[in-house]
């Protein structure tokens, strides 16, 4: 079915809109490959599950999907006893943690059915806690994920010391073999660089030339046996590590099961909050399949793929006893839009979709018909007409009274008059057969059956005849013209050509087809005073809403006012207390102060003393000590001091200063110490393992050098490199003068070829 409902309505266009509110892959393939369903239980408990999240974010909640990748093949790797790397394991630890924290969310709500899918996950706790002990954020073995671990690297780390100290000695006693008085690393071992003429001097192996050919890189021979411990350490440590994601890979592959199914439930549930983000933001709604009613609504409908600002809304409907809708109107009237818009909405809500309505009623149907657009075929040698009465034959030959059909511009494409003689008997065989028919038809004897028909209803979309363009209103219980000479006329057709076409269709008219378009004349007027006041209600009701947002602002500037006036009051008895605490000072200073001032002086307390007493009198019930909730805010702590119409108030170990008229004393409540852990849960840090010095001065990198190495101390690095280019060499002349004055530097080396060579550098730290 996918393949015509694509052609016929876009179905996978605004599948893919939909997509692009979905967290991750899973749920984007889910939808995008969603299709109606033939069972009813299951359409109503996908667009439930819509339904809830759609309440949930409206009330603003929302689940956080971060994390959440698919690890289906990292899974099925350990289920064939293969082995995940760091990485895959850190991601399938971040997955549950997601699954974890999206059931403690969810379980916190008063949804139904997604309750049901939360207290079906399991987060596998264990697996977590395994997985973050021995694994860290940058997804890389941590060097203590094991005491053997631990241990190697540890033993790595006083290797390279004892070498690097042996090298230095070895630099020391022979300087002058040496192009420059350092080591460096070539393929992992340590060697230093050597004159030619020297190289084979000192025993050992010549690993590679300099780029000058003027010397070459040497391990002598008191280097081999430390050079080839720390390989042997590193190969153990290479061991050990594969052994730890062996350990945790089977942890994994005894959990897959689970671990599939949370990944199953996670793409329900993101889907489900991907239909509901989606239906929010562009104000739909979840549609009310019915089963035993078939009247079908809906209410302010408006296409997905038509820009919002310029989108017409329309309502169709159709009553119980009517069958079949039937549209007329001119070409490039929108007909075909208001098909496929209604085709649109019928098959996504059978998918378990929200649909762009304000209201929306539709029936069950058992199985969803299309024939739209132009299907002819060159390899089947089908004309437009053929392929139409091809597909027309197929829907009837396998509808049911519970199928809905859409045909457009049935019976076109061949004869007007055998074309409208057969689209009135298609339509006929249809509606006995039970079926709900959405069509669209030019003919007027289509029309006038349709009018004749209670099972019928005959609708139209707006042509304005003034401009000659199309409004897009959907007119029910009208059937349109099809303005065919207006149009041509606007296009400048002959004069004559068109008055004999109107004497033509004169002498071919019958009276009651006369009859009939002046009934829908008259039709039509009515309906156009209908919107007319119909518009003036809405412009009433605008006007309400925009005086009673204006009557909020107001309210709302009367309190900002009134707010600004007490903080203006207390900031004025705090001034006067302040004067107050001045005079007194002045008194007490001694009596060079005649006594009309002291007096003066007196009587000025007095009133501040007043002033004070009357503000506190407002706020008696309060007392430090008391427990308080704060208005308009979900917080609440004790009162630790009060002063004038503000209290200081200690909430969860911060204190906040709160005026005493937004405070509620309220009974204290029992705290309960949790139980410290046993286990202190993993802590995941980063700390970049070099510092890129290049393009700075001398004392501007030299300090940047300094605040790097405290850092690696404190984050107990133990070896990093500083890069700093070639240049004039007085950059690095001045690092290395740096590094060895620090005391927390072990030794240093010029890196290796492959790690910059003489522009970067090595450095050992305790």
């Amino acid at each position: 079915m996918n393949p015509e409902l694509n052609q016929a309505i876009d179905f996978d266009r605004v599948l893919e809109q939909i997509g692009n509110y979905a967290s991750f892959s899973c749920s984007i393939e889910k939808i995008l490959n969603s299709y109606p369903l033939k069972d009813r239980m299951e359409i109503q408990n996908r667009l439930d599950l819509a339904k809830e999240a759609m309440n949930l974010i409206q009330k603003g909640e929302t689940v956080s999907f971060s994390g959440c990748i698919d690890v289906s093949q990292s899974v099925k790797k350990t289920k064939k006893k293969m082995i995940c790397t760091p990485m895959e394991l850190l991601e399938i630890a971040s997955f549950l943690v997601s699954v974890k924290k999206c059931k403690e969310y969810l379980l916190k709500t008063d949804t139904i059915l997604l309750k049901d899918l939360a207290e079906s996950m399991d987060s596998c706790n264990a697996l977590i806690q395994s997985v973050q002990s021995k694994i860290d954020a940058t997804g890389n073995v941590k060097n203590d994920a094991t005491v053997k671990l631990k241990q190697l690297y540890k033993t790595l780390v006083d290797t390279r010391l004892t070498l690097n100290e042996k090298a230095r000695f070895f630099i020391k006693k022979n300087a002058n073999s040496l192009m420059e008085s350092m080591s460096t690393t070539i393929n992992g071992r340590l060697s230093v660089l050597v004159k030619n003429q020297d190289k084979n001097r000192f025993g050992g192996m010549v690993h590679a030339s300099s780029q000058s050919g003027l010397a070459s890189y040497v391990e002598p021979e008191c280097f081999v046996a430390l050079n080839n411990e720390i390989a042997q350490v590193q190969g153990e440590i290479e061991e050990e590590i594969h052994r730890i994601c062996m350990e945790l890979s089977l942890q994994v592959a005894s959990q897959d099961r689970i671990i599939l199914s949370n990944l199953e439930t996670m793409t329900l549930l993101d889907v489900a909050f991907s239909k509901a983000k989606w239906a929010i933001e562009r104000e739909g709604c979840i549609p009310v399949i019915r089963l035993s009613q078939r009247n079908i609504l809906l209410e302010r409908a408006r296409h997905p793929l038509i820009d919002p600002k310029k989108c017409i809304s329309n309502t169709y409907s159709l009553k119980q006893e009517q069958k079949c809708l039937m549209i007329s109107g001119p070409n490039m009237g929108g007909k075909t839009v208001t098909l496929k818009t209604i085709g649109l909405f019928v098959a996504l809500a059978h998918a378990g979709f929200p649909v762009l309505c304000d209201r929306a009623w539709i029936p069950y149907f058992d199985s969803l018909w299309f024939d739209i657009g132009d299907n002819q075929s060159i390899e089947n040698n089908l004309s437009t007409f053929s392929s139409h009465i091809s597909q027309i034959s197929n829907i009837c030959h396998h509808c049911t009274s519970k199928s809905f059909v859409l045909l457009d511009e049935v019976g076109n494409g061949t004869d007007p008059l055998e074309g409208a003689s057969l689209a009135i008997s298609i339509l006929e065989y249809l509606i006995q057969k039970g079926c709900m028919v959405i069509t669209s038809t030019h003919y007027s004897q289509v029309k006038a059956f349709g009018k004749a028909n209670d099972q019928v209803l005959v609708s139209s979309v707006e042509f304005d005849s003034a401009t000659f363009r199309p409004t897009y209103k959907y007119i029910q219980g009208v059937s349109g013209a099809s303005y065919a000479f207006a149009i041509a006329n606007n296009y400048h057709l002959e004069k004559e050509i068109l008055d004999r076409a109107s004497q033509v269709k004169e002498q071919n008219e019958q009276d009651v087809q006369r009859q009939l378009e002046k009934l829908e004349k008259l039709q039509n007027d009515v309906l156009i005073d209908k919107e007319r006041f119909r518009k003036m209600i809405e412009q009433a009701h605008q006007i309400q809403k925009e005086a009673h947002k204006e009557k909020q602002k107001w309210e709302q500037k009367n309190k900002d006012l009134q707010e600004e006036y007490e903080d203006r009051l207390n900031s004025m008895l705090e001034e006067k207390e302040k004067e107050a605490s001045e005079i007194i000072r002045n008194l007490k200073k001694g009596s060079n102060i005649k006594s009309h001032e002291q007096s003066q002086a007196l009587h000025q307390i007095h009133l501040l003393q007043n002033v004070e007493t009357e503000e506190k009198n407002e706020d008696v019930t309060l007392k430090i000590g008391d427990y308080v909730q704060i208005e308009n805010l979900n917080s609440h702590g004790e009162i630790i001091d009060i002063r004038k119409k503000e209290a200081l108030i200690l909430v969860n170990g911060m204190k906040m200063k709160v005026k005493c008229n937004r405070l509620k004393k309220i009974k204290r409540p029992n705290v309960t110490v949790p139980k410290k852990k046993s286990s202190k849960e993993p802590v995941f840090s980063r700390f970049p393992l070099e510092l890129n010095l290049i393009g700075m001065r001398v004392e501007e990198g030299i300090n940047e050098l300094d605040r790097y190495l405290d850092q690696a101390v404190y984050h107990k690095v133990k070896q990093v490199r500083i890069i700093h280019g070639m240049g004039t060499g007085a950059l690095r002349n001045a690092v290395w003068k740096d590094l060895d004055k620090h005391p927390m530097v072990v030794s240093k080396m010029s890196a290796g070829p492959n790690e910059g060579g003489l522009g970067a550098t090595i450095v050992l730290l305790k």
